[in-house]
């Protein structure tokens, strides 16, 4: 049993996701949807939560890594007898290949094989529904596998053993258990699959089950190649991109924020939160990426979840969707789950549906005005739902809100949300002018944003600690303010933008990794660790100021944090370096995509002035 973050992959098919142990372990998953109730849950309970393991039997080590390009996870193991590959997938094909034959609605298929000696392996099926609550009784099917079924799910464990091999507890018939020794030219093929509806469509194993994972291996690897990013972190940014496919939900476009759910921001406190939805404050960065790297496929897709969604709750926009754009999270307690590292509460749905969050406004125009190279016009609906937004802003940008990250606490005037009001009104001016929009109160707009700015510049700036404040008329700063360059605000080199940096630098950073705020009440108790996306932010910013070789060095510092698999989190233990927070995080691979072409974009600048010299 693994248990910190970074010894864990992802694996899924843009519909589901699940974390792989390097000790071979799947100790998360939850079907049919990233928000479902898990099957595979031990990262939050080792007895309750249930898992599905194959491991070699005795003393070993492992390794983990992704092949190459794809999101097809290898474990390496090692033992005194031999060595062993276990491979690891969500079956994904092309949609060629699906209308060939039928295919049940999810397929996480385990292929191991020793690569030299001979190793004996256990394999250990417990799965447990509703977040472990309950314990389903297995049945041996012999041929058709292990079945049970959960309300109107139907679940099936197939393999290329015998079917004696495997053996179910008689005493509780909830676990499955086999044992089995491989020699150097056999391989044993596993295969969970889901099925919403019977009778259940169950998948040929041992002439196609290798062939699937082949297809797998080269649809991943197809998809990765569209990526027309090749500069510096090149790696890096095909990594991110790829953590970030397998957070979008292809039915609807949609991105959510993590798989997980209640990883804790700090062990044993109560900072644990459900990140399995989707965020509007992740809109405008997540669309730029996505242009920027040529998936203009995803980002239709992705636009059109967010027009759809924001549609939903019209004429205001909520914090935080569904993927099918459902505004109500209702966020509740699993009393009986002990929690990672136990750390409770254990929590599903999310309370930040119910926040006003005034900067969620500026995100989807922000989104909209980077999205707009890829489009010609918007339609009518399209453009007076979004010249109706502007009418919010203009009339909601003063009060206070509970702003980006979310405070548990009283409502404040946060500095970053009036700026993206601001935002939301220049991109909307812009949209305006780029597509005669004769219809648009371009003077209005203009008129408030300018407003806006005169009142940041007024109240969200204090002379005495010369830098921009986390709140009007404060004198505190935080994270978020790094933003303000980012988003065209200002200019990275503008003396209160350096001195900003500078302050932030000084106040939150810690051994290379950056707090977004210190002793800001946020009506939590405890501490939390760095925050992922904020180093890059701040990477980006000290790039685009000219100061590369410090935003270098806190980006490397980053990428040495990361897992072995190269997945981050959403936060950072500053002294140990651990993975904090639900995992992999998309806003964080998001910051380092963004970072990273900054910093390229820099250096090259660099360079030609070098060689022009």
């Amino acid at each position: 049993m693994a248990f910190r973050l970074s010894d864990y992959a992802l694996i899924g098919n843009a519909r589901a996701a699940a974390l792989v142990s390097k000790s071979g372990a799947v100790d998360w998953c939850c079907l049919p949807e990233f928000d479902s109730p898990s099957l595979f849950a031990a990262l939050l309970d080792q007895e309750r939560g249930g898992h599905f393991s194959i491991s070699p039997v005795g003393k070993f080590s492992s390794e983990q890594r992704y092949i190459p390009d794809t999101n097809v996870v290898e474990t390496l193991f090692e033992t005194a007898d031999g060595r062993a590959r276990l491979t690891d997938a969500f079956t994904a094909q092309t949609e060629e290949n699906k209308k060939l034959s039928l295919f049940p609605d999810h397929e996480l298929l385990r292929i191991v094989e020793p690569t030299s000696g001979s190793l004996k392996f256990k394999l250990e099926y417990a799965p447990r529904t509703y977040y472990g609550k309950n314990t389903p009784c297995l049945y041996d099917r012999k041929k058709l596998g292990i079945h049970f079924a959960w309300k109107e799910n139907i679940y099936t464990l197939l393999s290329t053993l015998d079917p004696e091999q495997i053996k179910i507890d008689r005493s509780t018939n909830s676990i499955a258990t086999a044992t089995f020794t491989l020699y150097p030219g056999e391989r044993v093929v596993f295969s969970l699959t889901y099925n919403s509806q019977s009778p259940a469509v169950l998948p040929e194993l041992k002439k196609t089950g290798v062939k699937r994972m082949q297809q797998t291996i080269r649809f991943w690897q197809n998809w990765s190649s569209l990526c027309t990013y090749k500069g510096r972190y090149h790696e890096e940014v095909k990594r991110s991109v790829l953590t970030l496919k397998l957070l979008t939900h292809a039915p609807s476009g949609a991105i959510i924020a993590a798989p997980t759910t209640s990883l804790p921001e700090k062990p044993g406190g109560e900072r644990n939160w459900d990140y399995r939805y989707c965020w509007l404050r992740d809109a405008s960065f997540t669309t730029r990426v996505l242009v920027r790297l040529g998936y203009t496929e995803e980002a239709h897709a992705y636009m059109n979840w967010i027009l759809h969604a924001t549609r939903l709750t019209r004429p205001a926009l909520q914090v935080v969707y569904t993927v099918f754009g459902h505004a109500s999270l209702k966020e509740k307690t699993l009393d009986w789950l002990s929690g990672y590292q136990n750390s409770k509460p254990v929590r599903v749905g999310n309370g930040a549906d119910g926040q006003f969050q005034l900067d969620v406004y500026g995100e989807v125009l922000d989104a909209v005005y980077a999205y707009a190279p890829l489009v010609k016009r918007f339609d009518d609906d399209t453009r007076k739902f979004l010249l109706g937004l502007g009418n919010i802003i203009c009339r909601s940008w003063n009060h206070p809100d509970n702003g980006i990250w979310e405070i548990r606490g009283a409502p404040a005037h946060h500095t970053h949300s009036k700026v993206m009001a601001w935002v939301g009104l220049d991109r909307l001016v812009k949209l305006s002018r780029k597509y005669n929009w004769e219809d648009a109160p371009v003077q209005k707009f203009s008129r408030e944003a300018g407003r806006i700015r005169d009142t940041v510049e007024q109240h969200g700036y204090n002379q005495e600690i010369e830098s921009y404040t986390y709140e009007f008329n404060g004198s505190s700063v935080d994270a978020s303010l790094l933003t303000l360059p980012l988003v065209g605000y200002c200019e990275p080199t503008s003396p209160r933008m350096h001195s900003t940096t500078q302050t932030i630098c000084r106040e939150l950073l810690t051994n290379n990794l950056l707090y977004r705020y210190r002793n800001v009440p946020d009506g939590l108790r405890g501490e939390e660790g760095t925050f992922g996306i904020c180093n890059f932010w701040l990477a980006e910013v000290l790039a685009k100021a000219g100061e590369l070789d410090k935003a270098i060095k806190l980006f490397d510092t980053m990428l040495e944090h990361a897992s072995p698999a190269g997945l981050l989190s959403e936060e950072l233990d500053p002294h140990n370096g651990r993975l904090l927070g639900n995992y992999p995080q998309g806003f964080t691979h998001i910051g380092l995509i963004n970072a990273a072409l900054s910093i390229n974009e820099v250096y090259q600048q660099k360079a030609q002035r070098y060689e022009y010299k």
